[in-house]
């Protein structure tokens, strides 16, 4: 296993806001994996791989 990440969640604060950009991702990425991050805009593909 390269990658495991169980339940991870992020959320950021806008003025009084607060924005889950990640809620509950789980995912593991084995040795040799090819992995493509998709979805709409605003769902959280450059949060997870900047946490990454």
């Amino acid at each position: 296993m390269l990658i495991n990440i169980q339940n991870m969640s992020k959320t950021y604060r806008m003025g009084e806001n607060a924005v889950h950009a990640l809620d509950g991702v789980s995912l593991t990425i084995d040795n040799g994996d090819f992995v493509a991050v998709m979805g709409a805009s605003g769902s959280g593909k450059s949060t997870l791989l900047n946490i990454l």
